[in-house]
Parts: C-alpha cells; structure tokens; sequence
C-alpha cells in the first residue's frame, strides 16, 4: 500500500531544497509565507522573523529604488500570472544583532514564479534568489582596473611629446601613438631601427654617432633633427633619453621622448637666412661698404669690392689710420670724428680722392659719392660708422670731357600718305595727340555720321554706353604710354543697332621714341561673337545640369585618363587632388591599387562598359588624410573620339554613392548578429552558480556539500571532505584562515575571509569564504551556512592594478621633460621628480598655482594668464616661458603644452602636460635676431643713403642731358673725330642716366615690398597685360607665349614686385631669342609640397652656367653683349623673391633655352577664389 506524504512532509521537503526560495502570498503586501534554510542563512533572517509579515516589512529596503524594481517584478507576475526575472539590484541585508547589526552590502537576481491552485488561480508566488556580489564586486574590480590601466595609458598617450623606450642596445620596443601618428608607421615598422627610415638623410650619420656613443657611454642622449610626418613633410624634434638602470648600476632600458621645436627651428634657420641674404645684398651692391666700431675706428665688416679699392690693405680689428695713411692724410679720420662724436651723417657728392694703386705703387685719383652714417645702440650712444661709397670716377671724366664737345642734330620725318580704302575694314589716321586726321569712307557708311566729320570728334557718339568706360581708359592708357592696343566695342549703325567691332591701333615713332601718327583699324566681328556669347550660355546651362544630377560624373580623355571634366561632387569627395588635366593614376594612387585603372584600361581598350554595384571603394579623406570606405553603383562608358579630335576618345565616370545605405544594412546585420550572441550567453550564464555552497552541523562537520566542489578538486562523491578540504589550503594562507576560523566560532559571529584552495590540475585559486550561523532557541548554534565563490581573477586584478600603477609611474617619474596633471580648473595635482631636480622645491609647491614664484616677476601676469584662459577654454595648451633653475640659479627657457582627457559627455576630466628645456635652442634664436636687426639697420641705412644719392644725382645727369641736346641742336663740327666723341659721350650720358633709375629701382622694390600689402591677383589677365607691355615694346611677331595657371590661378603677392619679376624674365626671353628659330615662352604655375612655383620656360640662346652660374644674380653683370641691357635684371628679380622669403633656381643648355623657377611659400591667398572658375581657360597662348 502507498502511503501518501502529507503536508508536513511536502514543507520539510520545501524547507530543505538545495536553492534559496522564499514563498510569497499574492496578496497586496506579499506577505511572506516561508522560505528554504538556504535562503534564511543568506539572508540572514530566522523563519519567526519573516513569516506571516509583508515581504517590504520583513527585509526593509535601504533604496527605494531598487524596491520598487522588486516590486515591479512581483506585480508583473501577480497579473499575468507568468515568471519574470529581475536584472541585478542592490538589496542591502540587515544584520542581526548578534552579527553586529547595520547592513550588508549584497547585490540579487530573482526569478518570480506563479504557483496556481487547483482553481487554476494563482495561489502563492515562488522567488528564487541568487546571491550575485561576488560576480557584481568581481566585475566592478575589473572595471576600476580597467579604468586605472586607460587612466595611466592615457598619461603617457596624451601627454603631447612622443615617448619611446628601447633595449640596451638601442633597439626599439615601444613608441607611444604620438609618435606613430606623427610618422604615420605602424608599430610593427617602427620597432627595431625602423625609426631611421624615418629621419632625414642628411641628419642621419651625426645622429647615429650620436647615438651608438650614449649606447656605449650610458650619458644622457640629447640630439635635434628632422622626422618625417605622415605627410611627408620633415619636421625638426628634440630628442632626449636616459638610461634606466638596475641595482647593480647595469643599463636595462632606454628611456626617450621627442618635441616637436618645428616652429623655433624654422625661425632660427629664417633669421639665418635673412642673415645670409642681407650680407648678400650687401656683397651685391655696386658700392663700396665697410662698417668700423669704437672712436680709434676698427675695421668690423667690408664688402669685397670695398677692399679691392683700397688695394686689398683692410683686415678685420685694425685701425683706419693706420692700413689707410694717405685716406687719413685727405682729412677723413676728421671726417669721422665729426660724425661719431655729433651722431650727424656726413654726405658727399664727386669727393676727390687720391688712394694707393699696388699696380703702380703710387697713388690714383677717384671721384667718390660718400656718406658716413653714425651707427647708434639701443640707448642712443654711437658704437661706429657705415661707410658707404660709389664710384663715380667714369661719370665725372665724362661730364669733363663733355664741356668740349659740340653736335648737330638731324630728324627726318616720314609719313605713310594712304590707307587702302577697298579693305572690308574701317581704317584711320589719327594725329599724336588723338585728333582726326584720315577716316576710311567704310566709318561714314556704317555709322550715316556726316562725312568728312572728325572721327575723333564724333566715335564717343556712337560707341554703346556699357564699353565707353573701358575703351577710354585703354585709349589713355595706349596714349600716355606710345603703345598699341587691341580691343573689342560695339559701334551704333545708322539702322539704330549695335555690332561689334575689333578695334587695333599702332603708333608710328621717330628716332626719338615720340608719337609722330596713330594707324588703326575697326573690323566687324559682331557674328563671331554672338557665336561665342551662345556656346558660353549653352556652356554655362550644361554646367549646372551637370552639377545638379545626384551622382559623381566626370570624364577622362587618352589612354592616360586625364580628367576632362569634373562635378562638384567628385571635388568634395576627392578635395584639391582632382583638377583638369590631370592623370587619374597620379591624382588617386589608391584607386590604382585598387585595381580601378585595369577596368579604365580594359573599357578604353574593348569599349565594352563596366557596372558595379555596392562597389567597396577605399578613399583618402580630404579632412583626415585616412583611407575611408565608400560604396558606390557606378558605370565606366566608354566615349567615342570626336571627328575634329581623334586624341578625344575617352571614358565617362556615372557614380551614385550608396555608402549610407550600405553601413545601414551592416549595422543592421551586426545588430542582429551581437542580439543572438547577447542571448546565447544568457541562457549559458544562468545554467549554473559560479559558487560552492555548503553546510556545517553544530559540531562543525559538514552536512551538505555542493557539486561544484567535487568539480573543483576532482575527487569522488564518496570522499571524506571534512579531512580532505583542510589539505587543500595553501601553507600560507592555513594560519589565517584558523585564526579567523576559530575566533568566529568562539564568538558565533559570521566570518568572511580569503584563501588558497587547490584544484584538481594541481593549481591554488583564490577563494572567498563566507560562513553565517543559524542560532536555535536558546541562542546556541545549530548549524553554520556558508559559499565558496572563486574570486581569483579578482585578486590578480587588484595585483596587477598594483603593479600597473607603479609601472607606469616609473615610466612618468623617469622621462626627462617634466611631467604633469592637473585637475579641469587648472591646479595641479602632481609633479614628476624632474621638478624637485630642477627647482629644488618639494612637489607640494607646485600644487595650484604656487609654480608660478619660478617666472620671472614681469612675465607672472602674462604666463598664468595665457595658463588660465587655454584652461577655461578648453584649448589645447602651449606656451614658452622661463623657469627659475636650481641648478645654475639662473632662468631657463621652456615649452609647455598640455591637451585634456574628457569623458563620454565631452567634459575634461583631467590635464596631462609636459615642459620641456629648450634653453639653448632660444638662446641661439634670440642671438640670431640681434645679428639681423643689425644687419637690417645696416641695410636700411644703405637703402636710404642709396635713395638719397639716386635722387641728388638724378637732377645734374638731366642737366647734363639738356646741355648735350642744345649743343647738338646749336653748334657745328669740322672735326672728324668730334662724331666719335660724340657718340662716347651719348653712350656714358645714357649709361649714368640708367644707373641712377636703377639704383632708385633697388630701393623702391625694398620699399614697396615694406609698405605695400600683398593683395590676391589673378594670374591670367594679370600675365596677358604684362605680355602686351613686353610685345608693345619689343614686338616679336613670330613669338609664342603660353600661359598656363590652372595649378595655381591666383597668387598673394605686392602686385607692382610681381608685375617687375614676369616683365624682367619675359622681355628677357624675347631679347635673348635663339637667331633664326621662332621664339617661345611658357609661363605656368605648379604646387610643389605647399608651395607655389612659377616656371618661365623659353628655347632661346642659353646662359653658360658653370661659367656664369655665380655671377647670376649680381649687378650690373651681363652675358650677351649682341643687345642693349642694364644687368639689373635677374639681380632685381632674385631680391624681390628673396624678400617674399623664396627662392629662385635656374636650368639652361646654351643652344636650347633657359628655365626659371621662382618658389613662393607664403604666396597662396588665405581665402582663395572658387578654383574651378579660375582655373577655366587658363591656358592660352596671346
């Protein structure tokens, strides 16, 4: 017979199920019917304490938040009568008494279950508990780790120095992701020597010896060279390392960093420049320069031509009197005693001077144009005296020679009697000064104006109002500067209507340079224009048809694929990369890659079209300069060649980008993917407890043990666990663990601890033991309840945060810049060493602002608040500034920046800066500009002493000319050789008249280059006028010149400096045109790295430079002797574009032709014009 187990029974078997339950009425308290001894000895509570009270009465809760969640749970199931798992809260226990009361921070998961009646209502709600804090406090320990370890990379990553460490022998292990974003390697390329590849070829062999010697010494390591950016560009960094050591003194690492000192650098090598350049122009001029110091008048600085004057006598530190004692003898030395003690100029026109010839041994007289400029200090006292002198001795014994010379003049005038009246064009004849003199009978046809009236008076009538403006400027302008011109009207026929007409004019001149006639001619081109006017509107609407497609179109002609035409879009997507012209291989290497080109080729090559569609295209961003994923449905057609235009055959580009679509459905899919992962490892998580669970009777043996035991030591079910569980301990975590042990049982107070157990592989994992008694009526113990979670990983982590924490605070404390934090308003809160070694202070006074006592006192104002407002702003911080030294009690120089780490809502969290020592560097950069402000007030001093000297001389030579022409016009001859000297005379006259207009053109391109602004010209119409100036005057009608601007349309530049530079190099080009072979000159831009080129190119005769290469750019020096020329030229060209801080280079082949390259890196307009426009027709040939 079955005996059938009653209630008592089925609530014994409740009580003692393997699992934490607690059994709830569904009533409006859930009141709390029972619970299992696991879940009593969990949470602390006897059976007496709980049943029959509310569930929020009986285990009050300390948030409220969190009951409600509990709540919640408990509603949802009340009323859908379904089970409903609770995420993760924190339900702190009360204690009880006997534990010391208070409460236990513990942290659940509990699934609520419906338990029905028989009515099929629901009767009871069952909980499950599950005890998470040690999951919850492992994973909460793993986050702090993790956040320590992004705390500390953070620190050596943000910190704005690149930061290396080696082997001990110099090899590479470790560079931080400043370095590699500065080099844009890998770090895998930039292990090792690696790094060398990366460093300029010049510097390499002084920094390798630099190098290999710290390696062998163990000294500090300080070097600065250029590192290539990722961009290509080399950029000069200080480099400094220091040798990590052991205890026994041995190297065991290399620790480095590199600054970027770019910005110093460059000034240091510009002010070297201007250095080098202003002695340049010194050695350059046609004078003789030399400076002397102190009252006894020591020779500090003379120009070569200076000491071939004197016969090669001057040496450096001696006295004047003394190398020149016929100079002193002349009253000179009285000269400058004058002048040094009044701080007076002395000038002086024609000075005769009698001074040594070492041909002769006696001495040679000279005419001198001299001026003693005093040379003050800062203060105003005089420290010397520039002595500046031309020699004009020619020039004098000219004019001497010219007072017995007499001349007749002869002009003989010729004027062209008819014009062809039969031409289909309106010719005339106008006198020099504009009026009428001859009208074609074409004019009075046309425009029904009366004949025989004056076309001078009357073409203003019948001009259209909108071109009047601009014809009469031309007119003027042609008029005031006896040249031709060329340009487009529209005149009023009698019918009332407008056509337009080319009107050409031409000045006849006599010997003299003067207009003696104007010849022109008006031709009708009204139908070629209005042809035009169509193709450009016709032009203009495709344009915009073009640009508002949604798709990428472009075109590319020849087997080369160069781009023809190009959308809007394609220029956004690509940036500056793109333009007509240009190869797709050279403009989109990544395309290339890419495999691109092949389909080109195979589409140009069969004419066969090619689709894609969701093509994966890897783009270079204009914005980052990273490859970027693209998706694309796109079509490659090929385009027949044109009938006119066989090279026109080509490929048309359609393109609509996909890319947002694309990421979508990916996104989508991963979405999808990460959803299925997330449930996956649900379902395995809650599958089992991470935890053993057992319990001790009153005599302290175990009475119920857990499976995961067995599975954690490997023994058998059957095994004595109570003799075998204290042979598990590790040896030295036993006596802690009987200590803590005892002490809780005599006390019967719930213990926790931690300790070693031994698993089945042999390892010893870390475990958290926590036991809780269960006390009977009389208070006494009945049985203890305990878990065993493995917290091991926990425990390594908090080691290896320790061992984090150091490490990188070595790292930190061992680079030689100084190293600091501070917090989001500014104070400091920690110093690396480097401070205590610099400053002698404690760290503490460096806390807040207190660092500022080591500025110097005048700049305290400026320094903190250039810190304070980069800081508040929330800028990235850098700033040169002096600090008081402890070493060698003087201020030094340093650079400090900092840059903020933010947290996910954009908020600075913390400062990470570094302050590194760039005294010498400054010291040198502060020497440099001392040596060219010199050399500047030298400069200016010569400048206004030449300016002076052009214009004082400019009034006798137009005296001298005015004489010479009346004595042509008055006397007579009879002597043969008076023609002769004559002619001397002309040419000595004309050559003093050219070198004063030339030394006053040295000194006003200096001056419009200081007093005028750059201003954005466009190249295209700005190089035609400059071609017609050069054509006006040296016509060449065989000539071609070619203007091609597309590269770089418009230039910043001093418009009349620039106008100097094309118009020297162009009518150079036609004067020195190869004999009997048409003369051609190309005139283009280039972008070379940044940098704006202008390339003049023409096939004339050639310079010979490895004979005149270093005589090019000085005075007065020429080449070609078969035509007129000054030799002021390319020397003015070349200082023009040293002052814009360029440089000029030259290549030529006697017999072929000369190419000049003028490099102008401050030249490109900060807001430049729509390129595109711009570029449109900017090759022509005029």
């Amino acid at each position: 017979m079955t005996v059938l187990p009653d209630f008592g029974d089925y609530l014994a078997l409740f009580r003692h199920l393997p699992g934490s339950f607690l059994l709830l009425s569904p009533d409006a308290d859930f009141t709390v019917v029972d619970h299992t001894e696991q879940h009593a000895a969990a949470s602390m509570k006897q059976r007496a304490d709980v049943v029959g009270r509310p569930i929020f009465e009986a285990y009050p809760a300390a948030d409220q938040n969190e009951a409600a969640v509990l709540r919640a749970s408990l509603e949802h199931v009340r009323q859908h009568h379904e089970a409903h798992t609770m995420p993760v809260i924190r339900y702190d226990l009360e204690r009880p008494a006997a534990l010391g009361g208070g409460l236990e921070e513990r942290y659940w998961q509990a699934t609520h279950y419906p338990v029905p009646g028989p009515d099929g209502q629901l009767r009871f709600i069952l909980q499950q508990t599950e005890d998470v804090t040690a999951q919850h406090l492992a994973a909460q320990h793993r986050r702090q780790l993790a956040e320590s370890q992004e705390r500390n990379r953070l620190l050596l990553e943000s910190l704005p120095i690149m930061i290396w460490t080696t082997r001990p022998d110099g090899w590479t292990d470790y560079q931080n992701p400043w370095w590699l974003r500065f080099t844009g390697r890998s770090i895998e390329e930039a292990a090792g020597w690696g790094w060398i590849e990366d460093m300029h070829p010049d510097d390499r062999p002084g920094v390798n010896e630099a190098w290999q010697r710290a390696l062998q010494t163990g000294d500090d390591y300080q070097v600065e060279y250029r590192l290539r950016r990722h961009d290509g560009q080399y950029r000069w960094i200080l480099v400094q390392a220091v040798a990590q050591r052991n205890a026994a003194g041995a190297i065991t690492a290399w620790l480095g960093t590199g600054t970027d000192i770019h910005a110093q650098k460059v000034h240091q090598q510009q002010l070297a420049a201007k250095d080098e350049q202003l002695l340049q122009i010194l050695t350059q001029l046609p004078a003789s320069v030399a400076t002397v110091v102190g009252p006894d008048y020591r020779y500090s600085f003379f120009t070569p031509s200076y000491q071939q004057q004197m016969g090669g006598r001057i040496r450096l530190g001696e006295r004047a009197a003394d190398l020149l004692p016929e100079v002193a003898a002349q009253g000179h030395i009285a000269l400058l005693d004058e002048v040094y003690h009044n701080q007076r100029p002395y000038v002086g026109l024609e000075i005769p001077a009698e001074l040594h010839d070492p041909a002769t041994g006696g001495t040679r007289q000279y005419f001198m144009n001299l001026a003693y400029q005093p040379l003050l200090d800062a203060e105003g006292r005089t420290q010397g005296i520039l002595a500046f002198g031309i020699d004009v001795t020619e020039q004098v014994q000219a004019r001497q020679r010219a007072q017995a010379l007499q001349a007749e003049v002869h002009r003989s005038t010729e004027q062209l009697r008819r014009m062809a009246e039969s031409l289909p064009i309106i010719t005339y004849i106008n006198e020099a000064n504009g009026e009428g003199h001859y009208v074609s009978p074409q004019w009075y046809a046309y425009t029904g104006l009366p004949e025989g009236s004056s076309i001078a008076s009357h073409w203003r009538e019948v001009t259209h109002p909108d071109d009047l403006p601009r014809v009469e400027a031309e007119y003027r302008a042609g008029r005031q500067e006896r040249r031709g011109w060329r340009i487009e009207l529209r005149f009023r026929g009698r019918d009332g209507q407008y056509r337009w007409f080319l009107n050409q004019a031409t000045p006849e001149l006599n010997v003299d340079g003067q207009v003696l006639r104007w010849y022109g001619s008006n031709t009708d081109i009204d139908d070629q224009k209005r042809f035009q006017q169509e193709l450009e509107r016709k032009d203009e609407q495709f344009q915009r048809m073009l640009q508002s497609f949604p798709a990428i179109v472009n075109t590319m002609e020849g087997p080369e694929h160069r781009y023809t035409y190009i959308s809007q879009q394609i220029k956004s997507l690509f940036g500056e990369r793109v333009y007509l012209g240009v190869r797709m291989a050279d403009a989109l290497p990544e395309l290339v890659e890419q495999g691109f080109l092949r389909k080109l080729d195979e589409v140009y090559r069969t004419g066969q079209p090619f689709t894609a569609t969701e093509q994966r295209v890897n783009i270079i961003s204009p914005v980052t300069g990273e490859l970027e994923p693209h998706y694309f449905n796109f079509t490659y057609q090929l385009l027949p060649e044109l009938v006119s235009r066989p090279e026109s055959r080509g490929i048309l580009s359609f393109a609509i980008d996909v890319t947002e679509q694309v990421q979508a459905r990916q996104r989508a899919q991963a979405l999808q993917a990460e959803v299925h992962r997330q449930d996956r490892r649900l379902r395995r998580l809650t599958e089992a407890l991470p935890a053993i669970s057992f319990i001790l009777g009153s005599a302290m043996r175990l009475e119920y043990v857990s499976p995961q035991w067995y599975s954690l030591t490997g023994y058998a079910q059957a095994t004595d666990v109570d003799a075998v569980w204290p042979t598990l301990i590790h040896p030295d975590d036993w006596d802690n663990a009987y200590v803590t042990y005892s002490r809780a049982l005599a006390a019967n107070e719930a213990l926790e601890f931690e300790y070693r157990l031994r698993q089945a592989d042999g390892q010893y994992r870390w475990q958290v033991c926590r036991i809780v008694p269960e006390p009977g009526p009389d208070g006494q113990v009945v049985r203890w309840y305990g878990t065993l979670v493995d917290n091991h990983a926990q425990k390594e982590l908090q080691h290896e945060l320790l061992r984090s924490e150091a490490r990188y605070r070595f790292l930190a404390e061992s680079i030689p810049q100084l190293v600091w934090t501070a917090e989001p308003d500014g104070s400091i809160d920690y110093m690396n060493q480097r401070w205590e070694e610099l400053t002698g202070r404690p760290m503490q006074q460096a806390l807040n602002l207190d660092w500022a006592a080591l500025v110097p006192p005048e700049d305290v104002d400026t320094v903190v608040g250039k810190f304070l407002h980069d800081i508040r702003a929330g800028h990235d911080y850098e700033q040169e500034s002096q600090l008081y030294s402890a070493k060698d009690g003087q201020y030094r120089w340093f650079l400090h920046r900092a840059t903020a780490m933010r947290n996910a809502e954009g908020q600075i969290v913390k400062w990470f800066g570094a302050s590194t020592d760039i005294h010498d560097s400054k010291q040198a950069q502060q020497q440099l500009q001392a040596q060219n402000e010199q050399l500047r007030r030298i400069n200016e001093d010569l400048d206004n002493f030449v300016y002076t000297a052009s214009h004082d001389l400019r009034q006798p030579v137009t005296n001298m000319a005015g004489i010479f022409e009346e004595l042509m016009r008055t006397a007579t001859f009879a002597d043969p050789a008076a023609q002769t000297l004559v002619r001397m005379f002309e040419r000595a006259l004309h050559q003093m008249h050219d070198t004063v207009q030339d030394l006053a053109q040295v000194v006003q391109v200096q001056r419009q280059h200081e007093q005028l602004p750059a201003e954005a010209i466009e190249l295209r119409p700005f190089a035609r006028e400059i071609v017609r100036l050069v054509l006006d005057q040296q016509p060449s009608p065989d000539a071609e010149l070619v203007l091609d601007f597309a590269a770089v349309p418009v230039l910043s530049f001093v418009r009349p400096n620039l106008q100097s530079v094309l118009y020297n190099l162009l009518s150079n080009a036609l004067k020195y045109a190869m004999p009997g072979r048409p003369a051609r000159v190309e005139v283009s831009t280039t972008l070379e790295n940044g940098t704006p080129v202008i390339r003049v190119q023409d096939n004339g005769l050639g310079l010979d430079l490895q004979r005149h290469g270093t005589n090019l750019f000085k005075m007065f020096r020429r080449f070609h002797d078969h035509v007129e020329g000054s030799g002021m030229g390319l020397y003015l060209v070349n200082r023009i574009v040293q002052q814009a801080h360029g440089r000029l280079t030259v290549e030529s082949v006697v017999g072929e032709g000369t190419t000049f390259c003028l490099y102008l890196p401050n030249a490109l307009p900060s807001s430049p014009p729509a390129v595109a426009q711009l570029a449109a027709n900017s090759e022509e040939q005029p």
